[in-house]
């Protein structure tokens, strides 16, 4: 079973390897627990998914920081 890392750097290998196994390893979680109706794995899983939340807005963070905002670049 694949599992997921808390935490991390503020990269962009992190960020990509954390998505990555973090899609895994909600494939593997998720949907069993869904179909057991387990309250208390589906409270886990939402601990899991709040900490990835947190860590991919850090990385915006960062990254808005570096490079500002690049949605409003002339075409």
């Amino acid at each position: 079973m694949g599992e997921y890392q808390i935490g991390g750097g503020l990269k962009l290998g992190t960020a990509i390897g954390k998505t990555r196994a973090f899609s895994e390893f909600l494939l593997e979680r998720v949907i069993r627990a869904l179909e057991t109706e387990d309250p208390t794995e589906l409270h886990y899983l939402l601990a899991q998914l709040d900490d990835y939340h947190s860590y991919m807005w850090r990385y915006h963070k960062k990254l808005h920081q570096e490079r500002g905002d690049r949605a409003n670049l002339p075409e």
